[in-house]
């Protein structure tokens, strides 16, 4: 976590859990965003749904508990679920101590009027992809493309798979992933909260001779292995490594980059765009509708890959350079910002440094590669990319 005036970061480790707090002399509220080992990839077979259920659980705030409230942004990806809050730094220890209870996967109680509310909840995010096929395009292409298996977790969830999940599910799963030694907890704030910060996070139990670690991931269900309706469809996909930020990556399939090159052609503007992220790597879909005005993009594609691409998207990343600097400063105009950003980069796994363009079409609902660009060397720093903090 770093950026503009920032006075640095202290480390610290509570029961196992890693905590880093960056010190904003300029900063008026405080944030911490927990992030936890565990996502979609690790739903059981025939229980996709499970990890997003514990997320809603864990999130309910107990009227007289720790934390009683203050309101929790929570979201489950493919291989994390993110807490994150902001608060006044006058008093920051009742926001600290829920989230070290959920760090350790201690959650109210929740009565079956309580669960059943909260599957609702997740049933009502699920329909959207039912009755939207083309949100479960991402993941399916996601998977395709990249070695990393579980890209395609959320879109194996359904109505039905939420449906048979039972609390005795979610309590086995957050036994096995709601470990504080695997997760990470990342806050932000001027210096005046740090004394209490440090008396919060004394309260912990020290780790033991024998730290409890997060246990073995349950066996996954079948991949998704189609989605109707959608043949035609025709999609780049760029794998990349996560955590490593790159103006020249991110020039590559942008609307005015070489490839897509919708500025030369405006109705080649793609329909779609969305980004799966897992453990060490990410993949960026582009997807175009059958009949869009795709014409010579394969060519483009394989003219780039085969190329100096480097030199052709960081010509796009420095014509796009102002607007690239307005987002930074936008990632990290806040306390709460800074911590989704620290948490959006953090690499829960080993790194892997694969970067490879795909060329794709939609037939019968699966995808199917037409051609694929292991990309070369890339550079290093600077345009290239800036990895993230080693964790």
């Amino acid at each position: 976590m770093t950026g503009p005036r920032s006075a640095g970061i202290r480390a610290f480790n509570a029961g196992g859990l890693a905590v880093r707090y960056e010190v904003l002399p300029w900063a008026r509220s405080f944030a911490a965003c927990l992030v936890v080992d565990c996502g979609s990839r690790d739903d059981p077979a025939g229980l996709s749904g499970t990890a997003h259920l514990a997320e809603h659980l864990h999130g309910l705030a107990a009227p007289a508990g720790p934390g009683a409230g203050i309101p929790l942004l929570a979201v489950t990806d493919v291989d994390r679920t993110c807490f994150e809050a902001a608060g006044d730094p006058v008093r920051v220890a009742p926001l600290l101590r829920r989230l070290l209870a959920i760090a350790a996967g201690r959650r109210p109680p929740a009565d079956r009027r309580v669960f059943e509310g909260e599957r609702q909840a997740v049933l009502l995010e699920t329909r959207r992809m039912d009755h939207q096929p083309l949100l479960r395009l991402g993941p399916l292409l996601a998977a395709a493309a990249a070695a990393e298996p579980g890209l395609d977790a959320v879109g194996r969830t359904t109505t039905e798979s939420v449906r048979r999940i039972t609390p005795a599910d979610v309590d086995a799963l957050a036994v096995t992933r709601y470990v504080p030694a695997a997760a990470r907890l990342f806050l932000a704030g001027p210096p005046s909260p740090v004394p209490e910060v440090v008396a919060t996070l004394g309260t912990v139990a020290p780790l033991p001779a024998d730290p409890p670690t997060a246990g073995s991931r349950p066996a996954a269900g079948p991949p998704l292995s189609a989605v109707a309706g959608l043949d035609g469809i025709l999609a780049v996909t760029l794998v990349r490594p996560r955590g490593v930020d790159s103006a020249v990556l991110d020039a590559l399939l942008a609307d005015e980059g070489p490839i897509v090159d919708a500025a030369g052609e405006p109705r080649r503007r793609p329909g779609g765009r969305t980004t799966i992220a897992g453990r060490a790597q990410q993949v960026d879909v582009v997807c175009w509708a059958p009949g869009a005005a795709t014409a010579g993009l394969g060519d483009r594609l394989a003219e780039t890959a085969t190329g100096d691409w480097q030199a052709l998207a960081g010509d796009v990343a420095r014509r796009d350079g102002r607007r690239r600097r307005n987002q930074h400063h936008l990632r990290h105009a806040t306390p709460l910002r800074r911590v989704s950003e620290a948490a959006r980069r953090a690499v829960l796994g080993p790194p892997d440094d694969t970067r490879e363009l795909a060329w794709w079409r939609i037939a019968d609902g699966v995808p199917v590669r037409l051609a694929r660009y292991p990309l070369g060397p890339h550079l290093a720093g600077g345009a290239g990319g800036q990895p993230a903090a080693d964790w």
